[in-house]
This record gives structure tokens, sequence and C-alpha cells, in this order.
């Protein structure tokens, strides 16, 4: 039995062919991150900082202040060996952080 176009496809299917055709990571590499910062990054800096967004191959991170800044981008090179083991793709090559306070609680 074959499957036809008008057949339901799996959710995780249909976005990883989406976002292969905008040259986005999958979406297994992208749960890793968001999923997984706090094993990536260790407790203390994730509490600080959130991946917001990824542009190509860089991860752009948020930070709650410049200390926490600072830190990150001290770890960066550690943070992609990490992200790398964690995800099992090496699909994210750079990190940008930026300060933009910490998130806003409902």
């Amino acid at each position: 039995m074959t499957r036809r176009d008008s057949d339901p496809r799996p959710i995780a299917a249909s976005l990883d062919h989406l976002l292969g055709n905008i040259d986005a990571p999958s979406v297994d590499v992208l749960d890793g991150i968001f999923r997984g910062w706090s094993s990536i990054v260790g407790p203390d800096l994730a509490r600080h900082t959130r991946p917001a967004m990824i542009e190509g191959a860089r991860l752009v991170v948020a930070a709650d202040d410049s200390v926490w800044a600072n830190e990150f981008r001290w770890l960066e090179k550690q943070v992609l060996e990490r992200l790398a083991e964690t995800t099992g793709s090496e699909r994210i090559t750079s990190v940008h952080v930026r300060v933009s306070g910490p998130p806003r609680r409902s």
C-alpha cells in the first residue's frame, strides 16, 4: 500500500518537509535545543538565558542581562559542542547572544 498525497501525514514529517524547504534544522534538532536547554548549558545558565531563534546555522540566545550574556560568550565553544552532542547534528555552527531582559511571567 502506498501513500497518496491526499493521505494524512504525521505532523513531524510535514514539519520536517516544511523546515527543509526553508533551510531550517529538523524538528528533532529544534526539539533537542528548546527542550534540552538546561542540560545543554547547565541549570544556572539556563535560568538566565534561553534559545530565542535560529537563523540559518546560527542560534540566537536571549540573556537576562549583560553579565549572563558575557558568561554565555565565554562558554560558546562548549555550548556548540554540547549542542552537537545533544542533537546529534552539527547544524548549528555559531551563537549570537543578545540581552533582552528576563522573560515575562504570566
